[in-house]
Formats: C-alpha cells, structure tokens, sequence
C-alpha cells in the first residue's frame, strides 16, 4: 500500500520487468537441472507469448520420474534423449500468430541453445536479451557443453544479444 507520506517514486524498466516475468514463468518448468522461462514482447512492449521449459504433452515430468539423460526411462533405466521441450520453442508453439514474433524481443532466464536460436532466426526476433548461459548436460549427467554455434548464428543474422544485468526478484534461481 502507498502511504501518503512515502509515495511511490521507482518503477521496474521494461528489462527488469521482463526478465522477473521470465524468472516467474520459469517456475513452472518440469526440469530437474534447468528452469528456463522466455516472455516475446514487440516493439511496443507489448506482451506477445510466454514459455518453460518441460516434457511434451503427455509424457513423463522429469520432477516426478527422473530425468532421462540421467536416471534413464522409468520404465527400462536405459539412458534415453532429453524429453523436454526448451522454454524458448514452447513460447514460439503458444504464440497464437507466430508472424507477431517478427521483430521482437525474447528475454530468456537461458541464453538459447543451437536448436532455439535456430528457431529464432526462422520467427525473425530481432533481439535476445538473457541472464545465464546455457549449457547442455550431457548423457549421463557427468558433463556440460557449451553451445557456441548459437552465438555464432546470432552474429551472423544480425540478432542483437546482450546480457541482462539487473536484479532477478524472489527466490534463487535453480539453474
């Protein structure tokens, strides 16, 4: 409540407000090792899709039966490909009219990896803002990789990235 006496004189940025909604949207995610959430806004700063990161309709939440590169298929163990689908190519799925995407921003809690930038590209956004750096987990869950081919496909459709480096409000973020 604002009292009289103190009246309210900040407001978020577009960015911080942007990305918090992304740190928000990405406690929904189903992932054991990533919360991933991505908001597209256009120009306008208009809100134009939302997704997290988590399995594909129907299949198993790795929350609830471990995941897939690590602890293997609940039913046979055997070490199978993540079942995931990347926040970033969920937000491009719910977008009622992809053709929005078209010059906008995403600001991702993960920078995209190969395959999201990708995507990005084919949607035409024309800027990535993120916080942390991706990095997949490899089979077995021993390693990360990095995923420099995404910088590299940025860079060369000209998709402006830059880092966010404000303040991520509420609890810690579990990447």
């Amino acid at each position: 409540m604002v009292s009289l006496s103190n009246p309210k004189t900040k407001r978020l940025s577009w960015d911080e407000m942007f990305m918090n909604l992304a740190s928000l949207v990405s406690k929904r995610a189903a992932c054991r090792f990533h919360e991933a959430g991505v908001v597209f806004v256009d120009k306008n700063h208009r809100i134009i899709s939302l997704g997290y990161n988590g399995p594909t309709e129907g299949d198993y939440h790795c929350i609830e039966v471990g995941c897939a590169k690590v602890d293997g298929d609940p039913e046979t163990k055997k070490l199978r490909r993540c079942r995931g689908a990347h926040a970033e190519i969920n937000g491009i799925i719910n977008c009622q009219d992809p053709t929005r995407l078209r010059g906008s921003t995403a600001y991702s809690l993960l920078f995209p990896c190969y395959d999201c930038m990708k995507a990005f590209n084919n949607a035409g956004i024309a800027e990535v803002v993120y916080l942390i750096e991706y990095k997949r987990i490899q089979t077995g869950g021993e390693k990360q990789e990095e995923e420099n081919e995404a910088w590299d496909l940025a860079k060369k459709r000209g998709i402006k990235v830059r880092k966010y480096e404000g303040k991520v409000i509420g609890d810690e973020l579990l990447i």
